[in-house]
């Protein structure tokens, strides 16, 4: 992708920068970035990409940008598993809304919403595909709300013919990344995991954050895929057991020798013992290690699509090398 306008929401998060600034290589970004987050966005304004100050929810602030833009990728979010419904609908799904409503009169090439992969609720199941029903029951109101932010995803191209993508990527890890999979290598890093949760013979999937960029632009640039899904996954979802292994490896930590039933995580979750057992690691974040959910990305791959890091053990040895480089784990 050269010499095109982009238009980018989320683009301080943790994958939204780093996506605006491998666009930014090639061509000519507008960030939408709220005035409070406008501090954190120091290495968009360093690469030439322009900043918009803005919320969302406030169309009228950004919609006169939008004019000649070529494509947009849309990424803010509330990212947090623990956050109450009304404030995630706010964020995830009116926010989304009042964008697309903004896009309706433009000559925009493609739009790319950034889902999830676990819209697919407490379904366990191997290899989801993109085409199954989403279910009527989440593990949190986080899913619940990129659920329907797609419901009105897919209203705008239905009915507006609005040319969107869905990206549904599972849980992505990476160098820079402080939530999600980071919260389980620090309390491992800090010799405070001494208990595994669940049996660990459960699969799930780990996709490196370099792959969700790449697929990102890749599929932007696709021919007749407006009205479509694409589950971002690695290819080899792994045993939680077995990831744990490897992480404590490359954090020279023992791996914990006792396993408590996923059944029993979720009654002591209601304890007070909780947070002497999983320090800052909240039930529902934890829930993501306790269900086996794997996805097809067939679809993906069949786009022509290619993963940087088709397993998570290749990706786990740099992304926590980087984390000792930066003090953001302690080594042992």
């Amino acid at each position: 992708m050269e010499n095109k306008r982009i238009f980018i929401t989320g683009a301080t998060g943790f994958i939204g920068e780093r996506l605006a600034l491998k666009l930014a290589e090639k061509n000519q970004v507008t960030a939408l970035v709220r005035p409070e987050s406008l501090v954190k966005a120091g290495r968009l304004k360093e690469n030439g990409i322009s900043l918009l100050a803005g919320d969302l929810l406030n169309n009228g602030a950004y919609s006169e940008k939008l004019d000649g833009i070529d494509y947009i990728f849309h990424l803010a979010a509330l990212f947090n598993v623990d956050a109450p419904k009304n404030i995630l609908y706010k964020y995830n799904v009116l926010g989304t809304e009042k964008l697309l409503e903004s896009c309706r009169d433009k000559n925009i090439q493609k739009i790319i919403y950034f889902s999830t992969a676990h819209v697919s609720g407490i379904k366990e199941k191997d290899f989801i595909t993109e085409d199954e029903q989403i279910p009527g029951r989440f593990k949190n109101w986080y899913e619940w709300s990129k659920a329907e932010g797609e419901k009105r995803a897919f209203f705008f191209y239905e009915n507006y013919g609005l040319p969107i993508v869905v990206m549904r990527p599972v849980i992505v890890y990476g160098p820079g990344s402080l939530y999600g999979f980071y919260s389980a290598l620090s309390l491992i890093s800090k010799k405070q995991l001494w208990i595994f949760p669940g049996s660990g013979k459960n699969r799930i999937h780990l996709v490196h954050v370099d792959d969700v960029v790449n697929a990102a632009i890749h599929l932007a640039q696709q021919e007749n895929n407006p009205g479509e899904i694409y589950h971002i996954s690695d290819l080899y979802p792994r045993r939680c057991e077995q990831l744990m292994q490897v992480a404590c490896r490359l954090l020279n930590i023992r791996p914990p020798l006792v396993a408590l039933p996923r059944t029993a995580v979720k009654f002591i979750s209601r304890l007070p013992i909780w947070k002497l057992l999983f320090r800052g690691i909240s039930a529902n974040l934890l829930d993501y290690f306790l269900y086996n959910q794997t996805y097809a990305n067939e679809k993906l791959r069949s786009s022509g699509f290619s993963l940087e890091y088709p397993s998570p053990i290749q990706g786990l040895a740099s992304t926590v090398d980087w984390y000792f480089k930066n003090n953001t784990l302690q080594k042992n």
